[in-house]
């Protein structure tokens, strides 16, 4: 089937990642090395509207201020040109996705952020992005930085692209790995 629909996460794929997770968790009292999204929900209804007012505000600040990853702006261009439509898949809040966009100029067919669907790695947001841009899973990729956007699109039973630097135990699990967004345009358009 050719490629109709990319999914792709945001901070660290499409943004520069600048989240300091070690702060975020040390002013909510967290472990460290925890997942935050899921340490936040065993918290008391009380201590998860504390800690997700400061999660909210970490993200904010970071919005205000992010940058494009190389490459970025073009990869969506070309696959606009293509006809190919693009989505983005969030652990981030809605206000922090909606700030970014526009900051950046940004469009995209759809978005998810995690007060939308159950967050990454559950498959929920991807199932949801597919069927409101009306593609198939063997029509869609999943493109991420980190393991829950890969295990995300294993899940829903699409093809993946792990965007690493460097390597990482759980990119193995991906259908491809890339260094690059420029790397991720060229197996995107093997792909298709």
């Amino acid at each position: 089937m050719a490629l109709k629909l990319v999914i792709f996460d945001l901070d660290g794929t499409l943004l520069e990642a600048m989240l300091d997770f070690g702060a975020v968790r040390a002013e909510i009292g967290l472990p460290p090395a925890t997942p935050i999204l899921e340490a936040i929900a065993a918290l008391s209804d009380t201590e998860q509207a504390r800690a997700r007012a400061i999660l909210d505000r970490h993200e904010a600040a970071v919005a205000e201020r992010s940058c494009l990853m190389p490459g970025a702006r073009e990869l969506l261009a070309h696959l606009r040109e293509r006809g190919v439509k693009v989505a983005v898949l969030t652990r981030n809040s809605r206000a922090s996705v909606d700030l970014a966009i526009r900051r950046h100029g940004l469009a995209f067919d759809a978005s998810v952020a995690r007060d939308e669907h159950r967050p990454k790695p559950s498959p929920d947001g991807v199932h949801g992005l597919m069927a409101a841009c009306g593609a198939a899973a063997d029509e869609t990729i999943v493109v991420g930085d980190y393991r829950f956007d890969i295990e995300a699109g294993r899940s829903a039973g699409v093809r993946t692209i792990a965007l690493v630097s460097e390597p990482k135990p759980w990119a193995r699990d991906a259908t491809w790995v890339a260094s690059s967004l420029a790397d991720v345009q060229r197996l995107l358009d093997a792909a298709s």
